[in-house]
């Protein structure tokens, strides 16, 4: 174990899923009947509302997924399925065209049926710019959505009603992950008379009315909210008879909620893994999800330019023991950028290489035998990690100095491309790895990440996976992109892929989590243990 390592308490540091601001007490007492199934749920309260064209909050999304519904899902084995349509959309041979056959019989909660000019309402209001929609990038490929951003029309010309059950959608260009956007939370899809009489309160209180297996009862919006059946569900009868939101302000106020017995399940940050392993071994459970931890860098800047010295950096690097130590193991270390659950990761790769005194002679002959300086601006949450990567730097020449700052100075700062080097965790929604490389890397994106990353090889092995229809063929690319962004330009130095883990009561039954999103479309509970141990 190298030197420094010694000073550091192992304290977990990796991605969150739930943050927010807000938190409460719920107002509800715990069951104890054995007749009905009440799960309690405790997260933060990200503060932005329910409706998910305008959150990105993964803890919204846990909510608003069980009352609103998208064309099709991803479930808890990352696979996509068809929900409101009766199979995946029929594609044209140029890749442009989808046709789509809604189920019928499908009814929103306020009682009226779900038709096609629900779905074409519910993305012409994600393009109207009134709407605010934070995730319109996903579906802008839409015929007619750039112009009705631009404010230049009202109706989306991509989008053609054939009659109540059919429709299709024409995109300005192929683009193979297209129907994985649609399984995704922002494309969920709203009653068009209710959303127009809910206005500006849509996504508040109890303004959500969708077609998913549970409806609102109540919401505050600030401490709680409380979902029950939908007894008239279109997928069938679901096992739970109401969902309780519980809202806190902190993961620590959340955990001791956990241990009175005030909620039944909740996610476990990794800062109080060690913690709660020694108590609750039993009741932890760990998956990972779609992303990767890794050292974001600025290729125009001083040093980070040359390919030799990130080339040493990585190098430098002990993943195995840095996951092991710093981590207490809550990740996998990385083999390559792309994470290992996305089609076109090379399996066949190792951990990245450890070797100091190969990093120290790259270094030298890149003309700094007697080492260089760096300065990285990280965010508290990356601390830990960022202090053990200081030590392993320090050891090969190079000086890391860290700089902490607040997220809003970061994001300003990141997005101004004043950032040598950074943290950062990039995660996909689907495994797909378009999501995952084209977002970040992808010469015209990678501006905005304050990376600078530009290779025409890179961005025509995504140009082509993003055309092609073949998912084999798809997946060779991205392990080509994968090899030529980490191992030909090492423009970034991935670190670990994460592990999440949650805490849940031994009564909880069947609770699994896919990726970054806690749905609870399986959930169960033994109503009888859970009464008992509530007394």
């Amino acid at each position: 174990m190298s030197k420094f390592i010694k000073k550091f308490a192992v304290i977990a540091t990796t991605i969150s899923l739930l943050a927010g601001c807000s938190a409460g007490k719920s107002s509800s007492t715990a069951e104890t009947t054995t007749e009905k199934k009440v799960l309690r749920f405790g997260q933060a309260n990200a503060g932005t509302g329910l409706d998910m064209q305008i959150s990105t909050s993964s803890g919204a999304a846990s909510i608003a997924d069980e009352v609103t519904e998208s064309l099709l899902r991803f479930d808890d084995n990352n696979e996509e399925e068809p929900v409101l349509i009766e199979d995946f959309p029929k594609v044209s041979e140029d890749g442009k065209v989808y046709s789509f056959t809604l189920k019928k019989g499908v009814y929103f909660t306020d009682g009226t049926e779900l038709h096609s000019s629900d779905v074409k309402y519910t993305f012409e209001r994600m393009f109207t710019p009134a709407t605010g929609a934070k995730s319109t990038t996903y579906f802008s490929m839409i015929a007619g959505a750039k112009d009705m951003l631009a404010g230049n029309a009202t109706e989306l010309s991509g989008f053609e009603i054939v009659d109540d059950y059919h429709f299709n959608i024409t995109l300005d260009y192929a683009f193979a992950p297209f129907v994985k956007n649609l399984g995704t939370s922002y494309a969920n899809i709203f009653p068009e008379k209710a959303t127009k009489e809910a206005g500006a309160a849509w996504g508040t209180g109890t303004n959500l009315i969708g077609t998913g297996p549970y409806k609102i009862q109540s919401n505050d919006d600030t401490t709680e909210v409380v979902l029950v059946k939908n007894e008239k569900y279109h997928g069938g009868d679901v096992n739970l008879d109401e969902l309780h939101f519980l809202y806190y302000d902190d993961a620590q106020t959340k955990l001791i909620a956990y241990e009175n017995g005030d909620i039944d399940l909740a996610d476990l940050p990794a800062s109080l893994l060690e913690q709660y392993q020694s108590s609750h071994s039993d009741e932890i459970h760990t998956y990972h999800p779609l992303g990767t931890s890794f050292i974001s860098l600025n290729l125009k800047s001083e040093y980070i330019s040359d390919v030799n010295v990130r080339k040493a950096i990585s190098l430098a690097i002990n993943r195995e023991e840095l996951v092991k130590t710093i981590l207490a193991g809550a990740g996998i270390p990385a083999t390559s950028f792309l994470n290992n659950q996305i089609p076109g990761h090379d399996d066949s790769r190792k951990v990245l290489e450890y070797n100091p005194e190969a990093a120290k002679k790259l270094l030298a002959e890149a003309g700094y035998s007697n080492g260089i300086s760096l300065t990285a601006e990280i965010r508290e949450a990356d601390k830990t990690v960022f202090d053990a990567l200081q030590g392993y730097l320090a050891e090969v020449g190079i000086q890391l100095t860290l700089n902490i700052v607040d997220n809003a100075t970061w994001n300003s700062d990141r997005a101004a491309g004043n950032l040598a080097l950074t943290g950062m965790t990039w995660n996909a929604l689907y495994p797909d790895g378009d999501f995952q490389m084209y977002n970040y890397f992808y010469s015209k994106n990678s501006v905005n990440r304050g990376v600078f990353y530009d290779n025409p090889a890179y961005d025509a092995a995504l140009d082509k996976g993003r055309a092609s229809t073949d998912e084999k063929e798809r997946a060779e690319l991205y392990k080509e992109a994968d090899k030529i962004l980490t191992f030909d330009d090492y423009a970034c130095i991935p670190l670990y892929y994460p592990q999440s883990q949650f805490i849940a009561k031994s009564y909880v039954k069947n609770f699994t989590v896919g990726n970054l999103i806690y749905h609870f479309w399986n959930a169960d509970i033994d109503a009888q243990a859970a009464a008992k141990e509530q007394k």
